[in-house]
């Protein structure tokens, strides 16, 4: 049997009946040097043909979908963009129609930013792609506008699920012979494991610790080592998939966590007055940091990132609840924030002394986002896997002053493009001396 040509750097994705539009997409990325698998034209006779298409989107770096009216009523699309999305591959939707998409392949677009070409694939449009495709496979590809930091409200249903239905769908058409499980995806435990772990109950007044870093003049507080369950609290039923497996995780050795957010005047201080972009009150957090400028600016002032862990077991405070508070008095979200930041540590703080852990600007954390928890991976230490692959995307927790209710739950987690700024994205470091 012919092997299949894996020297291909885009996989065309589209509906049968815009095969002309895929064409001239393809034309298109080829004569600037693109190399294009698209079907059927890159299967060869004897090849099975779903077998193909899976090992296709596993193979390459982009994946350009053909956004038209069209597109809804195909299942392969829907299967062919899953297969990216489990396999951290760039997504580039190429959107010529307004038409609105299933809930399911609108969850996989959710974080990807659309090339609109609602005039049709003209030349310019044609260009366009053309250029992004190419910046996408040189690792330059970053996004010209805020990622979404709401969900859809009454979305239903787990990432585990859609990719479940869209294979079944599939299935129902074609045989899939061979498909790789998504990177990181592990076995979920039982029931059992994950509701028999016992939440961290700090005193209600703890003895804390405070000291003020020298670097930046930001006050950091002392968390203490314990254990908890990470990931979608009890009874909350808005969680995502990608917050499941609840699972036990022990915080070995305590650390010390910025009180408060990053502020501008900080930021300032340590990387420049050109450094950032934001006019305002130097009380305000700091945001529109990509996720590097974030970790030098923590290894600037002798600190780091935390890791997801760290950050979620400070979040929550040993408290087992979707929130820590109730959430007008403890967040800066949509229906307080009027659209806006504000200055930092003017709400309530946890039991651990800590402000803004939800609200008023999301926070980068050390970790790479994996669309699963891996309960086996590590949670604190250099094992931690860190963004740093072309592909890797990081993690931003505690939502914004424009998310919903839903998006600053404790245990909601946001994909973004480690190198994006222009995003409601800051950060506090984390120390493990003073």
């Amino acid at each position: 049997m012919p092997e299949l040509d894996v020297s291909q750097q885009v996989f065309i994705s589209y509906a049968s009946a815009d095969k002309q539009v895929a064409d001239r997409v393809c034309s298109a990325l080829e004569s600037a040097g693109v190399s294009c698998w698209i079907a059927p034209r890159n299967i060869e006779p004897s090849r099975d043909y779903p077998a193909a298409i899976v090992e296709a989107v596993n193979s390459v770096h982009v994946l350009v979908l053909i956004l038209t009216a069209h597109t809804a009523a195909s299942p392969h699309i829907l299967s062919e963009v899953g297969h990216a999305f489990s396999g951290k591959k760039r997504i580039i939707p190429f959107r010529l129609s307004a038409e609105a998409l299933s809930e399911d392949l609108e969850y996989f677009l959710s974080t990807t930013q659309w090339l609109d070409a609602l005039d049709g694939c003209t030349d310019q449009n044609l260009k366009r792609l053309t250029e992004a495709t190419s910046a996408a496979l040189a690792g330059q590809w970053t996004l010209p506008h805020s990622l979404p930091t709401k969900r859809r409200k009454g979305r239903a249903g787990s990432l585990a699920a859609v990719i479940a239905t869209s294979l079944v769908a599939a299935g129902a058409i074609l045989y899939w012979r061979s498909s790789k499980p998504p990177s990181r995806s592990p076995t979920l435990p039982s029931s059992a494991a994950v509701t028999a772990v016992p939440p961290v109950n700090p005193p209600a007044a703890p003895q804390r610790k405070a000291w003020v870093n020298p670097v930046d003049g930001q006050n950091y507080v002392w968390v203490p080592p314990g254990t908890f369950s990470m990931g979608c609290s009890a009874a909350d039923s808005q969680c995502k998939d990608d917050e499941k497996p609840a699972h036990p995780v022990a915080i070995d050795k305590g650390f010390w966590l910025g009180q408060t957010e990053v502020t501008v005047a900080a930021y300032r201080k340590v990387m420049g007055k050109s450094a950032v972009q934001s006019s305002g009150d130097g009380h305000l957090p700091v945001s529109d940091v990509s996720w590097l400028d974030a970790r030098n600016y923590c290894a600037k002032i002798g600190g780091r990132l935390p890791t997801e862990a760290e950050w979620e077991y400070a979040a929550r405070g040993g408290s087992p609840q979707p929130y820590y508070g109730v959430i007008s008095e403890i967040a800066w979200y949509e229906h307080n924030s009027g659209g806006a930041p504000h200055e930092v540590g003017k709400k309530q703080p946890n039991t651990f002394g800590l402000y803004d852990m939800l609200g008023n600007v999301a926070e980068w954390v050390l970790d790479r986002y994996f669309n699963k928890y891996d309960v086996e991976s590590a949670a604190t230490g250099a094992g931690v896997e860190l963004p740093l692959a072309r592909n890797a995307w990081a993690v931003a927790r505690g939502g914004s002053w424009g998310s919903d209710a839903a998006s600053i739950r404790v245990s909601h987690r946001t994909a973004w493009e480690k190198e994006g700024a222009d995003i409601p994205t800051g950060f506090r470091c984390a120390s493990d001396h003073p």
